[in-house]
């Protein structure tokens, strides 16, 4: 069922912006989407580092050793005696790029890439599986012709295994949950989307083992001069499988994946997707919505608080240098009150 989001429009022409259920064609899109527009909170994640306290205690410990050896490198060689001022305005200006280059490609490269990863290895590996109640299983393809006993094709080696394709079908009606994941499309290109997850049970990270950010670096300069990487480099530590969700309790879900397409952002389009995620939970019966943020979300955070009244329950620190999740509420019954008539203006089926 897809919803028309211009009232203006007549019943006869087909909606420029319609948002409706995910399909699996829409998998390149969102991927996309998802990734390209998480990167872009890049710098905001850089001007989070700069207000922690942290890293000021770096930068001017390691500026501070930087100005006492000035002294030491001109020590006893014969230069005019502004050669230590413009040694001092070197180092001064040096350290700050390098400072800055070194928060970018922290944020960038690390903090970033492993958000991203981190989702697109659970929820945004298959959202029709997550959030839409299918299941996915591998089975072997019948490779003998229609009626013929055969079941496997014959081979003479062992360890050959049989050709397998994948197949797709609802979870039975008693392992369903509401939970539910929405594409918003302008003139058939998506440009928005957004979850709902309700998991009955606790959801295990199901990324591979990762290397600690250390080791990805060290295993880096090996690579880059071309030298053999050490075992102790290139082998993850071992480690507790992570809750990447944990159980929902009664009549409560997890608004996730807000994303709007950067060429259409502050157009109010966030809006409409966070009002379809909860006018969702109300009609199933869900009394409280979560959602979960972290430093390079400043925005996202705005809309939730100012136009949605989700409060903020919990923060929890994950880093030195201003790196946090945050944890937010919704009560439904009080944001239907507050918003039900302006959702029901901005939504029409078709």
């Amino acid at each position: 069922m897809a919803e028309s989001l211009d009232n203006k429009t007549p019943e006869t022409e087909t909606p420029r912006l319609v948002l409706r259920t995910y399909r699996a064609t829409d998998f390149p899109h969102v991927d996309h989407m998802f990734v390209s527009n998480y990167f872009a909170l890049v710098p905001e994640g850089v001007r989070r580092k700069l207000w922690s306290p942290a890293t000021w205690v770096v930068w001017f410990a390691v500026y501070s050793y930087l100005l006492m050896i000035v002294p030491v490198l001109l020590g006893g060689m014969d230069f005019p005696s502004w050669a230590d001022t413009v040694l001092k305005l070197f180092f001064t200006f040096s350290w700050g790029a390098i400072g800055f280059a070194a928060l970018f490609i922290i944020t960038d490269q690390f903090d970033t890439q492993d958000r991203v990863e981190y989702a697109r290895q659970n929820d945004m590996k298959d959202p029709e599986v997550y959030y839409l109640n299918w299941n996915k299983k591998e089975v072997e393809v019948e490779d003998a012709p229609k009626g013929s006993s055969e079941k496997k094709q014959v081979t003479f080696d062992k360890d050959a295994k049989p050709a397998t394709e994948i197949i797709r079908e609802r979870k039975p009606e008693s392992e369903q949950t509401p939970s539910h994941f929405w594409v918003l499309s302008m003139d058939g290109e998506p440009c928005g989307m957004v979850g709902l997850a309700i998991n009955k049970d606790t959801v295990f990270d199901q990324r591979p083992a990762q290397l600690a950010p250390w080791q990805k670096i060290g295993a880096g300069l090996f690579r880059r001069y071309n030298f053999s990487v050490p075992k102790f480099l290139d082998t993850p530590p071992k480690v507790e499988p992570k809750v990447f969700s944990k159980a929902h309790g009664p009549r409560t879900a997890t608004l996730t994946r807000l994303t709007v397409k950067y060429d259409y952002q502050n157009c109010g389009l966030s809006t409409l997707l966070v009002n379809r995620a909860l006018s969702w939970a109300n009609e199933n019966g869900i009394d409280r919505v979560y959602a979960e943020t972290n430093e390079m979300m400043m925005a996202a955070e705005q809309i939730l608080e100012k136009r949605h009244g989700f409060k903020r329950i919990n923060k929890k620190s994950t880093g030195w240098f201003g790196q946090y999740e945050a944890e937010w509420e919704c009560n439904v019954k009080e944001w239907v009150a507050k918003h039900e008539d302006q959702t029901k203006e901005a939504f029409k089926k078709t």
